[in-house]
């Protein structure tokens, strides 16, 4: 029995190790996989935030390529010579929101509707985790004002993996467009802008996607820099905007209505009787909008 009991803890003594180690191994590979999934998913969500602020300033357009001629691309962004932009005539404005629609969208066009003027939506497809935001694609469209593409699902590492994905993205946020409103939207903005640095292709490749299909992509040249959401102040958004205006003749003013962005609703009014102060004229975007881009392709 004595020597059983001895065999039995000799072996023991030479499995448990072995077992020990196994599932050591297994804990440190869960581990190392927790901490890659947080990372992704850090990246995912802090790429939306830094793109938009970081890459662009609040008045950036990027050069036109020689030969295009300025006025194609910038359109009567510049004030002719000789006259300054406190002379020129009114200002027109281009209202957008990005990455809609949500629960602010309903304030925002609550503000929209008491003011009278209108806006751009550059929508995604948030419904497809917010059924609950369904309807708000048409009321978009049905107060009067535009609604445009801004990706299906906003998520930069998918959209620009591969030709193919930005297109199955494109055409599910043109269909869902077109089925909740009936408008054949030909107006696209790309998450991050035109002149990313996240796309591991060429951002080319996908410009020349939208053409071929009769579509235009849109930047900005007025960012307040509410990206952030709702630790943003709403004073900054206010000075922002009203203390950049006269900077140019078409005036594109890139906010944003998803859930967070608290302070660029309460911001809105005082831009909007701002705006209307200074006699600009609020314009809605389509396919003949004057180009405005961070990067002509």
């Amino acid at each position: 029995m004595e020597n059983k009991r001895v065999r039995f803890i000799k072996r023991m003594l030479i499995v448990l190790p072995i077992i020990l180690s196994f599932i050591a191994v297994i804990l440190s590979a869960l581990a190392l996989w927790g901490i890659f999934d947080i990372n992704r998913r850090l990246k995912s969500v802090s790429l939306n935030s830094y793109v938009e602020q970081t890459l662009v300033s609040n008045n950036y357009i990027v050069e036109e390529e020689e030969g295009k001629g300025d006025e194609a691309r910038a359109g009567d962004d510049a004030a002719p010579s000789g006259e300054t932009k406190d002379t020129q005539d009114h200002i027109k404005v281009y209202l957008t929101f990005d990455d809609g629609p949500s629960v602010n969208t309903e304030k925002i066009l609550d503000i929209l509707k008491k003011h009278n003027v209108k806006a751009t939506f550059f929508v995604n497809g948030t419904v497809s985790q917010y059924p609950e935001y369904l309807a708000l694609y048409k009321r978009i469209t049905d107060e009067g004002n535009g609604i445009a593409m801004h990706s299906y699902s906003h998520k930069y590492e998918e959209i620009y993996s591969s030709e193919e994905a930005f297109e199955a993205d494109l055409d599910k946020i043109h269909s869902l467009i077109y089925n909740e409103t009936g408008v054949d939207s030909k107006v696209y903005r790309f998450p991050g802008g035109s002149g990313n640095t996240v796309s591991k292709v060429p951002m080319e490749s996908f410009a020349k996607i939208l053409h071929d299909r009769g579509y235009e992509y849109y930047d900005w040249n007025i960012y307040p820099g509410d990206r952030s959401g709702r630790s943003y102040p709403k004073d900054m958004i206010v000075s922002s905007i009203l203390g950049n205006i006269y900077e140019y003749r078409s005036a594109i003013i890139l906010l944003h209505d998803s859930d967070n962005h608290v302070t660029t609703v309460e911001a809105l009014p005082e831009v909007i009787e701002g705006l209307l102060a200074r006699d600009c004229e609020f314009c809605l975007m389509d396919e003949n909008t004057p180009v405005i881009q961070q990067v002509a392709y």
